[in-house]
């Protein structure tokens, strides 16, 4: 049976100084970046309250210094939770040490190597929440920011307005950027097996969310994501496959098909082809493109045969085969 989670109406905002929206911010070993995190955040232009909670995972550099000093200079709106010992790989860091703490009725996302743009994000976002009770998540478009000061603009979707739930699930945790999103403080609230399953925060919460409500996309770029920063996941395996992420991705997702009852069957099996496409292009592993036949096969016609096609070409000419991939891959992700 399909499951739906349930939300309370939100109409308007509570009387006095409580904040209205809450931000989290993780922040590990981010000294040169964290100040603009804050700085981007703090600057906003609302006329409601909300909060910044900064989550530091023990660092071994300044980080920890420059968010007290935030704090000290912002005591409104920082809130430093500064840990002694490194919590990331044994603790849920957002529900077991910001979440609890927070007060906002919806949550706002900005990591410590990224940070907004426009300074009219929170209100433009929040504005979204509440005038459309039914909405679980919002997203927008974001600038890329590459390691070598490269930037590109990244847009998920051509015009602003809903998205379905089955492209949030197919297209991966990539499609919506961390930094973009805004969500129901409900959808944390909710912890169902297949989240605590997850090695990452992102795309469970998007998937979640988007099964939960009605998903709508901004147009506007109002945030930069740092892609592949000093120290990042996404650097850290550029060049490398994580198995232990896929099989982790594969488990968690195989919770998620059965709590929504296989809603998302189709959706899931493309997400993961795709997972397995990307990672036999740095290897060219006869190994990992039998992984990702098993999904393939599960697809419609028209996606099995671009998906075997992409295959095929890198078969044939290696890592040439790359030039035409951007060209499959549009036809695979429209």
């Amino acid at each position: 049976m399909n499951r739906r989670v349930k939300f309370m109406r939100i109409d308007k905002q509570d009387s006095g100084t409580a904040p209205l929206v809450s931000v989290y911010c993780m922040t590990y070993n981010q000294e040169k970046t964290v100040a603009q995190a804050i700085e981007s955040v703090v600057s906003q232009k609302t006329d409601f309250a909300f909060e910044l909670i900064v989550h530091d995972d023990a660092s071994t550099d300044s980080t920890a210094d420059i968010i007290k000093e935030y704090a000290r200079r912002y005591p409104d709106i920082v809130r430093p939770v500064i840990q002694t010992e490194n919590r990331y790989r044994e603790h849920n860091i957002i529900y077991e040490y910001m979440h609890p703490i927070s007060k906002g009725r919806f949550i706002a996302l900005c990591e410590g190597d990224d940070y907004w743009s426009d300074p009219e994000k929170l209100s433009i976002q929040t504005r979204i929440m509440l005038d459309n009770p039914d909405c679980t998540l919002s997203f927008h478009a974001v600038n890329q920011l590459a390691a070598d000061g490269t930037v590109s603009s990244f847009r998920p979707m051509k015009k602003s307005g809903e998205v379905s739930a089955s492209l949030i699930v197919k297209r991966g945790g990539m499609f919506c950027p961390t930094v973009s999103l805004m969500f129901r403080r409900d959808i944390l609230d909710s912890w169902p097996d297949f989240r605590a399953a997850a090695d990452v925060y992102d795309y469970p919460l998007q998937v979640l969310a988007a099964a939960s409500g009605k998903v709508i996309y901004t147009d506007r770029i109002m945030g930069v994501y740092r892609f592949a920063s000093e120290g990042s996941w996404t650097s850290m395996h550029l060049n490398e496959v994580d198995f232990g992420h896929i099989e982790n991705e594969t488990v968690w997702l195989g919770m998620f098909d059965r709590y929504t009852g296989g809603r998302f069957s189709t959706e899931i099996s493309f997400h993961m082809a795709h997972i397995w496409l990307t990672e036999y292009r740095k290897t060219l592993d006869p190994g990992i493109r039998q992984r990702a036949k098993k999904y393939i096969k599960r697809l419609p016609l028209k996606e099995r045969l671009l998906f075997n096609l992409t295959f095929a070409f890198f078969s044939v000419f290696g890592k040439t085969a790359d030039r035409l991939f951007g060209f499959i891959k549009k036809r695979l992700l429209k």
